[in-house]
């Protein structure tokens, strides 16, 4: 038992003392609170801390999941980290494109062929998945109506609290799949899970900074890795031995 007790303490004194470099800047502020959040245990009432652990984890290009595991305790502890995204050339061309991947829960924005931002969302549920397909955006709204499904459920008005759409929508492509979008949600602590009709659900926050830069019109790949992979996207983090940084300096 003592044994255990000092591994928990040696734990977490490692992950105080990490200095990690991050691509992003908004990477060290989720893994200061990511830090805090392990030292003083899960708590489920703390949004901020579940998000700042959705956030890492689709920034590390990590399976995004509301519990700390192996992987992102990796990624915390290991200060050599590359994360690395490959992308077919002709969209190296874009000034925006969007990739979901559905088996790591992540949105990633590519910027002129280079990351610009990840994020964790929400999927659809086994009964509703949501599409492996090429869509574009073909229209934005703040504060949707959102319609009930067509009568399954009862209507709600743009911007209410309980609106499962959240205050932003940005509908996809309807040539073969009707009805699909990227918006808000109603309910946080779906975000990371496989649980909507569908839809790409994301933290509210987040979908709305999106909304504000990314324009009609781009395009967004959704697949699982393995469809990703045959569309020419591969997304992951590699670490370095400590002995090859090394001889790279001398």
């Amino acid at each position: 038992m003592l044994r255990n007790t000092l591994k928990k303490i040696g734990t977490i004194v490692i992950i105080f003392l990490l200095f990690l470099n991050n691509c992003y800047a908004e990477d060290i502020k989720n893994e200061e609170v990511l830090r805090d959040y392990v030292s003083k245990g899960f708590n489920e009432k703390q949004l901020e801390e579940r998000y700042a652990l959705l956030r890492f984890q689709a920034e590390n290009n990590i399976i995004v999941n509301p519990v700390i595991e192996k992987d992102t305790e990796k990624a915390l502890s290991e200060t050599e980290k590359v994360i690395l995204d490959t992308i077919p050339e002709e969209m190296r061309k874009l000034e925006w494109f969007i990739v979901i991947n559905k088996t790591k829960k992540i949105l990633t924005v590519y910027n002129k062929g280079e990351i610009y931002k990840k994020y964790p969302v929400a999927l659809g549920k086994s009964k509703t998945p949501t599409p492996d397909y090429k869509f574009t955006i073909i229209n934005k709204a703040k504060n949707p109506r959102w319609g009930g499904m067509g009568g399954r459920y009862r209507p709600v008005k743009g911007g209410a609290s309980n609106n499962p759409l959240g205050k932003r929508w940005l509908g996809l492509s309807t040539e073969k799949h009707r009805g699909y979008g990227i918006h808000g949600n109603s309910s946080p602590y779906s975000i990371g899970q496989y649980v909507s009709h569908g839809c790409i659900r994301m933290i509210n926050e987040d979908v709305e900074e999106l909304y504000e830069y990314i324009p009609v019109k781009t395009k967004v790949w959704i697949g699982t890795e393995e469809i990703l992979k045959e569309w020419g996207i591969e997304q992951y983090i590699q670490y370095e031995e400590i002995e090859e940084v090394c001889d790279s300096l001398t």
